[in-house]
């Protein structure tokens, strides 16, 4: 009778150790930020002829490496972080300055964290699901190229502010088997910086609306 206790006692024990080793899943993956950038004309502390109008900027897409976690809360809700290696923009001018083509790159890291609710049953093979959460975006290495240069009239220092802002998700897991599986989603985040470009004393200033749509394919790793 003891002996049946003992192997009772031990399968829930593993019972336990397996229910705990898939609250946690890490994937990888690659996510492409399509930006649907907006920002009105440059201001100046210069002379209107140093910033002929229109003249604006467009931020172009970027793929890169998508890296996440997400941990099970319950059967339904999911604490999900993406985050990635950072991605490099090009920025074309608008306006007067269309011309001229790429004229600053800039990178960005953007972590996001989501609660996310999952449809239908832990067991169910595919499980689409919705999340809400917040984005902070921080814009570094930021440069005028050669070109840019000579559209501003000479080396031009680019400065973004940091974003903090309201993120949204859809998206749905396939499982495969109990420790891989591969999820797609689709997200959006509200992404707003203000910009300075300094040449010499003059300074040109916009605020940049991204509006970024984020896609994403990752497979995951549970544990």
């Amino acid at each position: 009778m003891k002996k049946i206790q003992i192997a009772i006692a031990v399968a829930l024990g593993l019972a336990s150790v397996s229910a705990m080793a898939y609250d946690n899943t890490v994937r990888a993956g690659i996510i492409n930020v399509q930006v649907h950038s907006e920002s009105p004309d440059f201001t100046s502390n210069g002379p209107a002829f140093l910033t002929p109008q229109p003249a604006g900027l467009i931020v172009n897409n970027a793929t890169t490496v998508a890296l996440g976690y997400s941990r099970r809360l319950t059967d339904h809700f999911d604490f999900d972080f993406v985050a990635g290696i950072p991605p490099e923009h090009e920025v074309v001018g608008r306006g007067t300055l269309a011309p001229y083509g790429v004229i600053s790159k800039v990178k960005q890291r953007a972590p996001t964290f989501f609660i996310n609710y999952n449809f239908g049953a832990p067991t169910d093979t595919l499980r689409p699901f919705v999340g809400l959460g917040l984005n902070y975006t921080q814009f570094f290495d930021a440069k005028s190229t050669a070109v840019g240069n000579i559209a501003t009239g000479g080396p031009t220092k680019i400065d973004l502010k940091d974003s903090i802002g309201l993120a949204g998700q859809v998206g749905a897991k396939y499982q495969f088997n109990d420790r891989w599986s591969v999820t797609a989603t689709i997200a959006a985040a509200k992404v707003k910086s203000d910009m300075t470009a300094t040449t010499g004393s003059i300074e040109r200033k916009t605020t940049i609306d991204f509006r970024p749509v984020v896609y994403c394919v990752a497979l995951g790793y549970s544990f």
